[in-house]
């Protein structure tokens, strides 16, 4: 299998209006300090009037450079025996304002901004629009090379910075693109 950059797309149920709790909460995770275990790239939380499920948060995490190495030493670092030792304190802490979510592993592709390279070229943005989108199943990857090709530039030119453009892994239909912007840019689109 070919070296990807690896991330986990998250999408966390909140209770009642825990959300800024939750996303402090989350950028104190444990791992966000070891070697070669998940970094959260961001903590987003869905506005009531974007048009998703709320109230919910959008966690983005950085598998980190060792790839599926470093996804297999995530998940082993989550099983029952080994998750207390790592950070059962902190899950505990964090159940107050969660009830649980769902995550998908993604791959990065080819244009797809790094973590390291959103830094560098100091990436911001007021509004961070996440489209999870469903494609036909097996054309995933088409599409992505679509979207980096025509839509990458076309939004650019319109104030939207891509911060993730991924294939989800677990299956065969979907994909995530996130952009950063900000509110006047989105409603001018």
């Amino acid at each position: 299998m070919a070296e990807r950059d690896l991330y986990l797309h998250e999408v966390i149920d909140i209770v009642g209006q825990g959300q800024y709790e939750y996303m402090a909460h989350a950028a104190r995770e444990p791992t966000n300090a070891m070697p070669d275990m998940l970094t959260l790239q961001g903590t987003f939380f869905v506005c009531a009037v974007g048009g998703g499920r709320w109230p919910q948060v959008v966690n983005l995490w950085d598998v980190g450079e060792a790839g599926w190495d470093g996804w297999a030493a995530n998940v082993d670092r989550l099983n029952l025996k080994r998750r207390a030792a790592f950070y059962g304190d902190w899950w505990d802490e964090a159940a107050q304002w969660r009830t649980g979510g769902l995550d998908r592993l993604c791959g990065g592709v080819a244009g797809s901004p790094t973590t390291a390279s959103l830094a560098a070229a100091g990436v911001r943005g007021t509004l961070f629009v996440h489209q999870l989108l469903t494609v036909r199943p097996g054309a995933a990857l088409d599409y992505l090379d679509a979207v980096v090709a025509e839509q990458v530039p076309v939004w650019r030119d319109h104030g939207h910075e891509p911060t993730g453009i991924y294939e989800v892994l677990s299956n065969q239909h979907e994909v995530v693109v996130v952009w950063a912007t900000s509110i006047a840019a989105q409603t001018g689109l």
